[in-house]
């Protein structure tokens, strides 16, 4: 049995190769006069069970054979295996995607998923298939279990019957990432055609223990990512402050005094130096005009109407490689769930290691009812530090402070964290928290205030830096604290 060019067109509209379905033994047959996609089931290397289905139109399933299996089920009987994660799909695409994507253990659910979650699953036929492979998967084969259930009623039923059986202790379960247009994808088969097999990379790695609160042994955790902290190539600012992904910092400062800029200048200088990118949310630039122009500037470290066609070129490609820019419709209203949304296609789609919202008193704070204000900075913040944590990203936030009163002296004084308008939060929770304070025209005082962690990212302190306006970059003059 052969795939007709219907089938394989339709697989390879799901994103799903070809060839790789070839080698899985798919096929085709028209049954009652619609072509469905054949779907062997293997044990031990033979035909055991063959599933029928749809791919177009209205969904239709069959099966016929022996006793239900899972899909890939020999795959439980590769010993060379058995230090991976145990995939478990709902359907036979989804596995496939899994496959696709480097995941060689996947098995799929014979039949699907139920309704609604069993009260006693343990009674039922539909899982005597785990009964029968208790061997391949007890702890010593399968120490983790990813259940790659659909985003949908049945498949959380699915979820929790599977995590009752299997162990909840390690089970882990999958949330899918958003498709383009907004939408939240289903499964891992619309995960793999809307972002490809890095998205369903992204997707696995993502997954959370079903038991996410409780008391482990450390053997049971999983590994965090490592702890490396990233500097900017300053002499002394170094000491202070070091990029480490996972972590939330706010910079704030009096408006005018530098803000954009340190912030520009310190992490293009950080993924210049480690190869990131940076998704910029700048609402007081265009991206077209202001940002281009200041990046080329600092890139060619000299002014962008001095540049000659090569060095703009030259600049140009260093925009696209190391740079995303986050641009809301006119229309649109720049919300906490639109932000998070867009921070996290960054991510998925772009590859970004770090973010930044320049300023946050621009976008549209929707509270809820008989929501205070404090409450919702304290709710966004929160937001923000686990979107860093779970993706392992660099947050930057810039807010502005609330209004300075002039001393008997006429200037401004220095801002604290705590005078950010909305709520002391920005100080209490921010891992990094960043002053930039011009005391004249020549000097600039760039103050870490907040370091939560000072033996690894730095220790708070104070540096006195020039600006040069030629080439957008902060010099160092002279350690104040």
């Amino acid at each position: 049995m052969t795939m007709s060019n219907a089938v394989m067109e339709a697989l390879a509209a799901r994103g799903l190769d070809v060839e790789l379905a070839d080698r899985l033994g798919f096929a085709s047959i028209l049954r009652a006069g619609t072509e469905h996609l054949v779907i062997p089931c293997l044990r031990e290397g033979r035909v055991w069970r063959r599933k029928y289905r749809t791919l177009e139109g209205e969904k239709h399933f069959s099966q016929d054979g022996g006793s239900p299996i899972p899909w890939n089920e020999d795959v439980l009987r590769d010993d060379s295996l058995v230090g991976q994660p145990l995939i478990i799909t709902e359907g036979e695409l989804d596995a496939m995607a899994a496959i696709q994507a480097g995941f060689p253990r996947t098995i799929s659910v014979p039949d699907g998923a139920p309704m609604e979650a069993s009260k006693e699953p343990f009674d039922l036929k539909r899982y005597e298939w785990i009964s029968d492979l208790r061997g391949r998967l007890g702890r010593d084969q399968a120490a983790e279990i990813i259940l790659a259930t659909d985003g949908d009623a049945p498949g959380a039923a699915l979820l929790q019957d599977l995590s009752v059986l299997l162990g909840r202790f390690r089970c882990k379960h999958l949330t899918y990432p958003r498709a383009p247009d907004g939408r939240r994808l289903k499964d891992l088969n619309e995960v793999l055609a809307e972002w490809g097999a890095k998205g369903v990379v992204e997707t696995i790695g993502r997954a959370a223990f079903v038991q996410s609160e409780g008391v482990y042994r450390m053997a049971e955790l999983p590994e965090l990512p490592p702890s490396v902290a990233y500097e900017a190539g300053f002499d002394l600012l170094d000491a202070n402050y070091k990029v480490r992904r996972g972590d939330f910092a706010v910079v704030t400062g009096i408006p005018s005094h530098g803000k954009s800029a340190f912030v520009n200048d310190h992490l293009c200088r950080v993924a210049t130096r480690h190869g990131f990118r940076i998704a910029w949310a700048s609402f007081e630039q265009e991206a077209q005009r202001d940002h281009r122009r200041a990046l080329r500037t600092w890139f060619c470290e000299a002014p962008e109407w001095r540049l000659c066609p090569e060095a703009l070129d030259a600049a140009d490609a260093w925009i696209d490689r190391h740079h995303r820019f986050i641009i809301a419709a006119e229309d649109a209203d720049v919300t906490l769930d639109w932000m998070m949304e867009r921070l996290e296609q960054a991510v998925v789609q772009h590859d970004c290691q770090i973010a930044v919202i320049d300023p946050w008193n621009e976008m549209d704070h929707l509270r809820e009812r008989d929501e205070t204000e404090t409450e919702y900075v304290g709710r966004a913040i929160k937001r923000f530090k686990r979107f860093a944590k779970a993706f392992h990203v660099h947050l930057v936030v810039v807010a502005h402070p609330t209004k300075i009163r002039r001393d008997e002296s006429g200037k401004t004084p220095m801002p604290s964290l705590y005078d950010i308008a909305g709520s002391a939060n920005w100080n209490n929770k921010a891992d990094v928290g960043i002053i930039v304070h011009r005391e004249n025209d020549d000097d600039t005082i760039i103050k870490v205030a907040k370091s939560r962690y000072h033996t690894q990212i730095g220790v708070p302190g104070a540096v006195r830096m020039q600006f040069c306006r030629d080439d957008l970059r902060y010099r160092e003059m002279v350690r104040i604290a």
